[in-house]
């Protein structure tokens, strides 16, 4: 059974800023990025059991080519997209950003 996908209200400023990054690099590295998100949203929906655990509480999947993670909660047939982060921030900062999004 497919899982429903919410997002975190963050969550679409912080997609909008990474492929913004990417696209003033070059238009096409956005593009990509943006096809990599939609395959990873469509994994989540279909497996959202199948990703690692972060943080003992969430999981989450790294892109394959991009240096972000997103990062959910599964909440029964829901999942909740809580946030889209930057792989290299340190771990602190990061669990302090999903605490307050619960």
């Amino acid at each position: 059974m497919r899982a429903s996908i919410r997002q975190h209200p963050k969550v679409k400023k912080e997609l909008h800023d990474a492929l913004v990054y990417y696209r003033d690099i070059n238009p096409d590295l956005a593009r990509r990025m943006r096809i990599e998100i939609n395959g990873l949203m469509r994994f989540i929906g279909n497996y959202p059991a199948a990703a690692s655990l972060i943080f003992e509480e969430y999981r989450h999947v790294v892109l394959p080519h991009f240096p972000y993670t997103i990062v959910y909660q599964i909440n029964g047939s829901i999942v909740d997209i809580l946030a889209f982060l930057p792989v290299k921030r340190d771990p602190a900062w990061m669990k302090k950003q999903l605490s307050s999004r619960n």
